[in-house]
């Protein structure tokens, strides 16, 4: 590996080609932001995900290719879905546009709405705790004899039996008493900093939990949720200048609207169905 950090491509560089067609750092891009939140990590997260990616890209472009030699761009039924999406696009750019200029929100409109909103933000019982999870009771009631007799120091019983991929023995941070479940709950309300639980059992697993650290509930401080509030603000003032937006271009424009061809309309049609060959000829 080199010692010079690599630069960071430029938006038309070109990532594969495949028949003369060339595939942008933009193209990879724009096809990574369609995905939901979980796959664009997956994709992160996995050595081969970027390959994969891009491989799905020469895919559709071989698809693209092959659609346009069968002529697929001259039907009737093609031309008017590209159509729709293209309205689609222009709405979304003029909605977008409008959200950006009217989200901005300043400390004191967000101090102001933190001191009329106030009980929103009172914090529950706070633990912070570390845990092991075991796989069967006799395990678990041995570790926890060891534990307390000193035989076993708590590291050691972590690396031991480090739990599942989706449950890991180990500290787990600051959590919130709602956020605990409840065969727990009242097992960690009782517990003294630095003491050992008794064995839990939830689900198939059995678990034992040491206290490090409690905080009594509170008011969250206006630092704490500040950025919060200035997102959900900024997300109210966006809507409801597209809703005013909106309005406006309705009582501007020439409506009408037939209520009877609206109301003969049949919802048990399949209307995303293919069209028929005989829509296909038009």
């Amino acid at each position: 590996g080199s010692v010079f950090a690599q630069q960071a491509p430029k938006p038309d560089d070109v990532v594969a080609e495949v028949n003369g067609i060339k595939i942008t750092v933009d193209d990879f891009m724009a096809e990574l932001s369609r995905l939901n939140v979980q796959d664009q990590q997956k994709i992160a997260s996995d050595p081969n995900g970027r390959a994969n990616l891009v491989n799905s890209l020469i895919k559709k472009k071989l698809l693209v290719a092959q659609a346009k030699n069968l002529g697929v761009d001259t039907l009737d039924f093609v031309k008017k879905a590209i159509a729709r999406s293209t309205e689609d696009i222009y709405a979304q750019v003029v909605l977008n546009a409008i959200q950006r200029q009217n989200s901005q929100v300043s400390d004191s409109e967000a101090q102001d709405w933190y001191s009329k909103n106030d009980t929103l933000f009172n914090l529950d019982y706070r633990y912070h705790i570390t845990q092991i999870i075991l796989p069967d009771e006799n395990t678990a009631n041995d570790v926890l004899k060891k534990l307390r007799k000193g035989k076993l120091s708590w590291n050691d019983a972590v690396k031991q039996y480090p739990g599942t991929q989706n449950n890991v023995s180990g500290d787990t941070i600051w959590i919130f008493r709602n956020n605990i479940v409840q065969q727990a709950r009242n097992v960690i309300a009782n517990l003294k900093k630095g003491e050992i639980s008794d064995v839990i059992k939830i689900g198939t697993s059995y678990y034992i939990i040491k206290m490090l650290d409690f905080e009594p509930p509170r008011k969250a401080t206006f630092d704490e949720v500040k950025d919060r509030i200035k997102q959900i603000l900024a997300n109210q003032k966006a809507q409801d200048a597209v809703t005013q937006y909106e309005n406006k271009l309705m009582m501007q424009a020439k409506i009408s609207i037939d209520n009877a061809v609206l109301n003969s309309i049949n919802f048990n049609q399949n209307q995303l169905s293919a069209p028929t060959s005989q829509e296909q000829r038009k």
